[in-house]
């Protein structure tokens, strides 16, 4: 996997950065391309950040975590960027012909044997390899947020994508700590984002029949044991990416999958969740709900939808 050990990673956002930060702890040079310097300085300070808590907690010691940041690397420059890059994870936001423009750049700079990988997490993996000029080396390679602590990939292949590539691309999930699950079907939101999403949704149509965000949250919670409620996972993920990818269902898949009013909202008003400190809850004053704002909530109306969606996939 040698000609692997150096990646490049389009877009430095909360998704890039953290990508890069999984690929250097696991032995990866990275470099990091972005279209302004200080999206690519606060990346590298995130990072930074991330592998001081990790110090502090005993989980890395100094001299491995100064090894780690040393294997990454910033550049303005596209071209600059991809030059000797056996693997190219791009990261940009959910917008298919801001993708295509980007892969169609990437593809006539990188080497002819590079990887291209894309980490949308709805669109077409199809489509967006139109923009490139070897669609049989173009995947899908879906990581979760945040990515440094979610061991779940999932692999796309595209109409095109040769086997070598897929089998590649699962390799380096693997030695990246990952468990990379290969999705048979290029459907929107692949697996775990078209069940994910579509619950969440609908959860946000559950405030138009009375119920509150507290006490959907609760009894997601505590009822049916799950890590966060809905809301407070939707501010978590972001509600302007909630968005994106509930329009990609709409125009694929049909008008059931409309955003919910309140989400639909909260994205009009840049009320996007934690990273705007507001969305369904003010993150200013640290929400927490507790079982008893559950009651009267049957988490069998959000635990169907679940099971109806994931029959679906």
């Amino acid at each position: 996997m040698e000609k692997f050990d150096r990646i490049a990673i389009i877009g430095a956002g909360v998704m890039g950065r953290g990508i890069a930060q999984v690929s250097a702890s696991s032995g990866f040079n990275v470099v990091m391309f972005d279209i302004e310097q200080r999206i690519l300085d606060g990346a590298l300070e995130e990072i930074k950040r991330g592998l001081r808590r990790m110090v502090e907690r005993g989980r890395l010691g100094e001299e491995e975590a100064t090894a780690i940041l040393g294997r990454v690397s910033t550049s303005l420059s596209l071209p600059e960027a991809v030059e000797g890059a056996g693997l190219v994870i791009e990261a940009v936001p959910e917008a298919l012909e801001l993708k295509r423009r980007v892969w169609s750049e990437v593809s006539a700079s990188a080497s002819s044997d590079a990887v291209f990988a894309t980490n949308t997490s709805s669109l077409s993996i199809t489509s967006i390899s139109e923009a490139v000029s070897r669609p049989e080396r173009f995947i899908g390679m879906h990581f979760f947020n945040p990515p440094t602590v979610m061991r779940l990939v999932e692999v796309i292949p595209g109409a095109h994508t040769s086997p070598e590539t897929v089998e590649a691309v699962k390799g380096i999930a693997e030695r990246m700590g990952k468990t990379p699950v290969i999705v048979k079907k290029d459907s929107p939101g692949f697996i775990v984002n078209r069940v994910l999403i579509t619950y969440l949704n609908e959860a946000a149509r559950l405030l138009e029949r009375g119920y509150t965000k507290e006490q959907i949250d609760a009894g997601m919670q505590y009822g049916a044991g799950m890590p966060l409620g809905p809301f407070m996972l939707m501010d978590l993920i972001g509600l302007d990416i909630v968005y994106s990818i509930l329009k990609v269902f709409e125009e694929k898949l049909g008008p059931n999958y409309r955003p919910a009013t309140a989400i639909e909202r909260l994205f009009r008003e840049n009320k996007l969740g934690r990273k705007t400190s507001e969305g369904f809850y003010n993150y200013r004053e640290a929400p927490k709900v507790s079982e008893e704002d559950g009651r009267g909530f049957n988490v069998k109306l959000l635990l169907d939808t679940l099971i109806s969606e994931a029959r679906k996939v």
